[in-house]
């Protein structure tokens, strides 16, 4: 058994296993058959009876490598960019950003890090593996790094601290916290973090519970980490229909109020786990069948979405390759070819000639964005939720 990485007191306890799955589930191929090549890693998942905090205990850091060959970016959504806008307008007034120092652990192709120092006048640093661009300072007012974020000493001083869809992927969650924690010293320090919400993806299929994510964290789990790691929760909440969870939280704010953690948070993600295996199996199977049915009938089905939920969904559900074609909005990826299964991408142009009369997607907060772009294109399907 393994101790839980959020509250330090509760023993994990084994409910899912998923198989081998994809371990690069980000990198986009030229090769079809490298991208067939491509690892696979075992996903045991494991929650802690006592704060909901759920692991993949058979995680691996060794095969999990993050460069620049991998691409998450998801900023070419319409829809997920106007809500990183939103976010950034927000945090800039909630903590009067002007002329202070943001820190920003896994910033993408940091667009989000420009954009937020643009906004409120303040500088920056963004640490990222996968960061392709220029490094060095850039006229928003960030400097980034391709690498990994320092510890210790090493890391640039900071007012706020933000880390987007990043946390879940360290091996050692509590041990970034309280590294920041105490490079914060007395100083009035905020930080920002944002997840998966483990409540929605336990409660779904589970095509978000992918092989880079060790940790999943509602807002009991994310809440207990925190707070051994000896910061105080500000708020605490979801966003994009649910299926981002946010925290913030400060040191040395002493006009802090808090924000307690639910029970009831607890008590539904260890509901949702307790049938996440049954359920996730039942979907796999489902969809598998859905899309032999839908071949059968002449609908020529297609997926839209190249990201980590399609992959995850593609390696479960169409290992075949039974579809007509996958496509994706995020240029980067097209004529190249998916890990382990080796879909290849396309541009969704390519649906105008197809004609598909069902398109299936894996993200319920795009389908009015799909739906519209299909318009645009001319293709009318049915859309699809998995």
């Amino acid at each position: 058994m393994s101790r839980c990485d959020a509250c330090g007191a509760g023993e994990l306890e084994v409910f899912g296993d998923l198989g081998e799955i994809p371990v690069l589930c980000g990198v986009h191929w030229a090769d079809a058959g490298e991208a067939a090549d491509s690892p696979v890693g075992q996903m045991t998942l494991a929650a802690c009876p006592n704060c909901g905090y759920v692991r993949n205990v058979a995680f691996d850091p060794a095969v999990m490598v993050y460069d620049t060959t991998m691409d998450t970016n998801l900023h070419h959504s319409p829809a997920f960019a106007a809500f990183s806008a939103e976010l950034c307008e927000r945090l800039a007034d909630r903590y009067d950003l002007r002329g202070k120092r943001i820190l920003d652990v896994g910033c993408g192709q940091g667009e989000f890090l420009r954009e937020l120092c643009q906004v409120s006048g303040a500088s920056g640093h963004g640490f990222d593996a996968m960061y392709a661009g220029s490094t060095g300072p850039d006229p928003s007012g960030a400097v980034f790094h391709s690498g990994y974020a320092p510890r210790g000493a090493a890391l640039p001083e900071f007012d706020l601290f933000t880390t987007r869809h990043w946390f879940e992927h360290i091996a050692d969650p509590f041990e970034f916290l309280a590294d920041l924690r105490e490079r914060a010293g007395d100083r009035v320090v905020h930080g920002y973090i944002e997840v998966p919400d483990a409540g929605y993806d336990l409660s779904t299929a589970g095509w978000e519970v992918i092989y880079p994510h060790v940790s999943y964290f509602d807002a009991y789990a994310l809440t207990a980490i925190v707070e051994r790691a000896g910061w105080t929760v500000e708020d605490s909440g979801t966003f994009f229909h649910g299926m981002f969870r946010y925290i913030e939280i400060s040191a040395n704010e002493t006009s802090s109020a808090g924000t307690a953690a639910r029970v009831e948070d607890r008590d539904r993600t260890l509901a949702a786990v307790s049938g996440f295996a049954r359920r996730h199996h039942q979907e796999r199977d489902r969809w598998e069948q859905r899309i032999a049915e839908l071949v059968a009938a002449g609908a020529n089905p297609v997926m839209w979405g190249a990201g980590s939920r399609g992959v995850q969904f593609l390696t479960l559900a169409d290992r075949t390759r039974q579809l007509a074609a996958v496509v994706d909005v995020n240029p980067r990826k097209w004529g190249r070819y998916l890990p382990v299964t080796a879909h290849r991408v396309d541009p969704p142009d390519v649906l105008t000639h197809l004609k598909p009369s069902a398109v299936i997607i894996t993200n319920p907060a795009y389908k009015s964005e799909i739906a519209a772009q299909l318009g645009a294109l001319g293709v009318d399907a049915e859309l699809l939720v998995a």
